[in-house]
């Protein structure tokens, strides 16, 4: 066992192996931000996606590999191009990727477009419809989570919620689920995934070197 860890250690030191955390992620968006402030750009928002405790490692570009300490973060920007056009940037524990243009559609501008539906919708938690009285901890739920900064004409807010709080995966149906559901912030939330799922499919992220 001594000798199969020295040598995955010996790899590592040899490809070059890079851990980066939240800490990391957030500062390349912030540095994003900022450009988009000096531009006076208006209007922008992200979605930051997590797993508690889930771990992603990659092959960079360069040849090192790259992974996530302890929770891999993901970060997808967008900001106003122009009345008709979208970027989306996206950003994790490895680094940034290169900005995508997007065409504003009339779907994707309709649930943005009503700003404080976004701003005061509230995902309320997980309730089930009647308690289990026998329950003992026997259930296993994977923590994911979604944290949202808008920005909109200089007036910042944030929302966030886990994914489990829009389910129905526990014993008894959560008597939350539909009026969280209806909420424009996970109408736009879908449509986001939706988006994101694509270009993963398609190979669309390309890493920034």
């Amino acid at each position: 066992m001594k000798n199969i860890l020295f040598f995955f250690a010996l790899i590592m030191a040899t490809i070059g192996f890079a851990q980066n955390d939240e800490a990391y992620v957030d500062s390349l968006v912030a540095q994003k931000l900022a450009e988009l402030e000096l531009q006076q750009n208006s209007e922008y928002f992200y979605r930051k996606d997590y797993c508690d405790g889930k771990v992603m490692i990659f092959n960079m570009p360069d040849g090192e590999l790259c992974t996530s300490p302890s929770t891999y973060y993901a970060v997808y920007l967008f900001w106003k191009e122009s009345d008709d056009v979208l970027k989306l940037q996206k950003f994790d524990n490895c680094g940034s990727f290169r900005p995508l243009t997007l065409v504003r559609s009339k779907i994707f501008q309709k649930a943005i477009e009503d700003k404080q539906a976004l701003k005061t919708g509230e995902v309320k938690p997980y309730k089930g419809e009647q308690v289990d009285q026998n329950a003992f901890g026997n259930m296993s739920v994977e923590s994911c989570h979604k944290e949202y900064k808008f920005v909109f004409d200089g007036t910042a807010f944030n929302k966030k919620f886990k994914e489990f709080d829009l389910t129905n995966e526990s014993k008894y149906k959560n008597i939350n689920a539909e009026h969280n559901n209806s909420l424009k912030l996970i109408k736009l939330d879908v449509l986001i995934s939706e988006l994101v799922k694509n270009f993963e499919d398609n190979g669309k992220f390309y890493r920034e070197m």
